[in-house]
């Protein structure tokens, strides 16, 4: 008899181990599966936002409309075919929104320096850290492309 209730609770701790062990398993499978619908909404915002890419160059006398849903392609290829021995702008609007927002690149390898600016409907904020290399532009430019929180989260502009 007493081999019965011995075994009795064995299986019973063993039962209330087993579920124990399986909910935490698919409490983290449902930690993941948040964290997937989470990133695949963040993507599904990132698509929605249409930026329009423009290039502004005899110091603002001529505005070019290279597309109107920008991508890291796009810019790419704008930025290594503009000409940075001359003067220009290259310039993200982001229309989706209540607020105008801007987000341009501009200068020449001259005589002017390469700088970055943020603009709204109320501000205009320029890049802290100067910068040297087109490379550094379109990178800029690229990572705003994909979200302002993580262009915001990389740069600093005053």
């Amino acid at each position: 008899m007493n081999t019965y209730i011995i075994f009795g609770v064995l299986v019973l701790i063993g039962t209330v181990v087993l579920v124990s062990w399986n909910s935490k398993r698919n409490s983290n499978t449902i930690g993941i599966v948040e964290n997937k619908t989470e990133l695949r909404n963040a993507e599904t915002l990132q698509e929605k936002r249409d930026l329009k890419l423009s290039v502004i160059s005899n110091y603002g006398e001529n505005t070019k409309t290279i597309s109107e849903k920008a991508t890291a392609e796009i810019i790419k290829s704008t930025m290594k075919s503009t000409n940075w021995n001359e003067f220009h702008i290259v310039q993200l609007e982001d229309e989706n929104g209540n607020e105008y927002k801007a987000l341009h690149v501009s200068g020449s390898l001259g005589d002017d320096e390469l700088a970055s600016g943020f603009v709204t409907d109320d501000d205009h904020i320029l890049l802290v850290k100067s910068l040297e290399t087109v490379e550094q532009m379109t990178e800029i430019l690229l990572d705003f492309l994909k979200g302002e929180e993580i262009w915001r989260n990389k740069y600093e502009y005053k």
